[in-house]
């Protein structure tokens, strides 16, 4: 830990990392929308190695698939088809 108490740069992963400890997070369909961009948008900029280590840009796909699935999700469960007022073979 630096001075301050400030913890340097992560380098990830960290071999000294608590892997039993997890956290949640409750998003609505907007911010995990605006999180897929936001990460999309940060892997076109991606410096990639040797700024950043390559296992970086494998944990960001992976999330990004993450968040791909909740919006696919999302919008199979919540679609909605509207009623055509045209009728139908059936109703002659």
């Amino acid at each position: 830990m630096a001075e301050g108490g400030h913890k340097d740069e992560y380098t990830f992963p960290e071999s000294d990392d608590d892997l039993e400890w997890w956290a949640e997070c409750k998003m609505n369909i907007r911010e995990v929308r605006s999180h897929y961009s936001s990460i999309s948008y940060y892997m076109k900029i991606w410096p990639g190695e040797p700024d950043r280590p390559k296992e970086e840009m494998k944990f960001l796909e992976s999330y990004k698939e993450n968040l791909f699935r909740m919006i696919t999700d999302y919008n199979y469960t919540h679609h909605v088809v509207e009623e055509a007022d045209t009728p139908t073979t059936d109703d002659t």
